[in-house]
């Protein structure tokens, strides 16, 4: 199945610059973890992760045909689509990371002290880091020319976020009872309400 339409060398540089930044802001936000005690995980979110990066794996898996010009009309439409949806993934996850502070971790977990985040991003959606990186699938896709791929990445991608969102999810009720089953039903979780 791996196909590809054209693209310009400068969406996937474009991609490749932005990517580059996305993984910085990734770091930093994993260095800045402190020591925890009495955390509880659940790790069943690992299989989740799995199945999200076969996901983005297969939107990036295929052929790349750079053959447009860069100024062209498809060309800048190309690289400014990948510069958006970029964009979205790096503010999104950044102010999401800077949000959660100390509560933010790879695998599902609660701390002895985690805090139940319901500001900025968190105020619109329950898993915005998961809506960036479904941007980033996007854009990946987009900088490649992958479109007919997201047949097959999208749900992937959707199957591991939920097995995450199910496992954080349980871990949070747990933790805060009543006020995360409130928040939860007023907060959609991966996509904001429209209106």
């Amino acid at each position: 199945m791996p196909y590809a339409v054209p693209i310009s060398f400068a969406q996937f540089w474009a991609f490749s610059a932005c990517g580059i930044l996305f993984f910085l802001f990734l770091l930093r936000a994993a260095a800045g973890r402190t020591a925890e005690s009495g955390a509880r995980r659940d790790r069943r979110s690992q299989l989740g992760i799995i199945v999200q990066t076969i996901g983005i794996a297969f939107a990036g898996f295929g052929p790349v045909k750079p053959i447009l010009q860069p100024l062209s009309l498809a060309g800048l439409c190309g690289t400014a689509a990948v510069l958006g949806l970029m964009s979205g993934t790096i503010g999104l996850f950044w102010t999401s990371s800077r949000e959660l502070g100390r509560n933010w971790s790879l695998v599902a977990r609660t701390r002895a002290d985690h805090e139940l985040i319901r500001t900025g991003p968190y105020s619109r959606v329950r898993h915005p880091i998961y809506l960036a990186m479904l941007l980033f699938l996007l854009a990946l896709a987009v900088a490649l020319g992958h479109w007919l791929q997201l047949i097959v990445a999208i749900p992937l991608f959707l199957m591991g976020t939920k097995m995450r969102t199910d496992a954080e999810e349980r871990l949070l009720e747990q933790s805060f009872g009543d006020a995360f089953r409130d928040y939860r039903k007023s907060t959609p979780s991966i996509f904001p309400k429209v209106g």
